[in-house]
């Protein structure tokens, strides 16, 4: 029996069969990719916005809470984080003084202060070895300079929030963006004896201290932080250029400034005005808002993430309640 060839019609019958199984594959494949890339890029979206959040809390976590400002760098103008109501937007890089975290997680540091043996200017702070608070600090900051030039004293208070009667004249308290810091004291002299050490202070201005209230309790600061978006600071400062982001990206990202000591009248590298200095590192990208509000002493952070590919538009959003450190 002769097996007979395709007819004509019959082939291309065929032919479109295979074309429209192969144009539907196609976009069944291409549905497929356009789901994986979006999952993909949504979790890649979650993962940076949770390690965000999480690095900023820890380092909140060891503020001195009187010390946190909201702060507007087009008008200088600044105001304690607990007064700012409303989601005023005016305030859109919020800063705050930070306990040394490097030195209070060590084993040779107390924070306390015997009272009945100290005698302004001189404070007699027990378990505090000098030595290795300035190896700790020199390893950190990679300098020699002596510890006593590295950080300052603040003392906590009654209830450990660190800057007691700060309120009253809040633009004076801690240094910020020009103005005094009389909350803020510097280590003249020290002079160790056995496992405790004598503390001569000064205020910031290099004044004795007699005039100051003095409790069992301190915090040794070694820095202010400063966060906020690209679009809220000077982003042609050359510490920012040096990170050589896209001008696409650079106004939703999140940055993190550090090592600047406000009461020695340093102000953040990205600042508009004063004396900049420290350092900045990107926290994250594509944060399209970002708010810290303060509410009895804790703070609430908030994020909001846009990441956008052609026609995909990805939001994440996170919020996180970040309590203060009491020792």
């Amino acid at each position: 029996m002769v097996k007979k060839a395709f007819t004509l019609i019959e082939a291309i019958f065929v032919i479109v069969i295979l074309s429209l199984i192969i144009t539907g594959g196609m976009m069944i494949a291409g549905k497929i990719y356009k789901r994986n890339l979006l999952v993909s890029n949504f979790l890649k979206l979650q993962f940076d916005t949770e390690h965000t959040i999480d690095k900023l809390a820890n380092i909140l976590y060891y503020r001195i809470p009187l010390s946190a400002i909201g702060y507007n760098p087009k008008t200088g103008d600044f105001k304690y984080l607990g007064d700012i109501v409303n989601n005023d937007g005016n305030y859109t890089v919020f800063e705050w003084i930070s306990q040394s975290f490097d030195v209070e997680n060590g084993l040779n540091f107390s924070g306390l202060a015997d009272l009945y043996a100290s005698k302004k200017p001189v404070l007699k702070a027990i378990d505090f070895n000098a030595t290795d608070i300035n190896e700790t600090l020199q390893n950190k900051f990679n300098t020699n300079e002596d510890f006593k030039n590295l950080v300052g004293i603040i003392f906590a208070g009654s209830f450990d929030r660190g800057g007691e009667g700060a309120l009253s004249d809040y633009n004076n308290s801690f240094g910020w963006h020009g103005h005094q810091a009389k909350y803020v004291f510097i280590i003249n002299n020290y002079t160790q004896t056995g496992n405790d050490t004598n503390l001569s202070l000064k205020d910031s201005n290099g004044s004795d201290i007699n005039h100051a209230r003095i409790y069992e309790k301190f915090y040794l600061v070694d820095s202010a932080y400063a966060v906020a978006r690209g679009a809220d600071i000077n982003t042609s400062a050359s510490c920012i250029k040096e990170l050589n982001i896209t001008n696409d990206e650079i106004n939703n990202t999140l940055f993190l400034f550090y090592n600047y000591r406000p009461w020695k009248g340093e102000t953040f590298c990205a600042d508009d005005n004063g004396n900049k200095a420290g350092d900045v590192e990107i926290l994250s990208k594509n944060i399209q808002g970002f708010n810290i509000k303060s509410i009895n002493s804790h703070l609430e952070l908030f994020f909001s993430a846009l990441y956008k590919e052609g026609n995909m538009t990805i939001k994440v959003s996170k919020q996180k309640v970040v309590f203060w450190e009491k020792g």
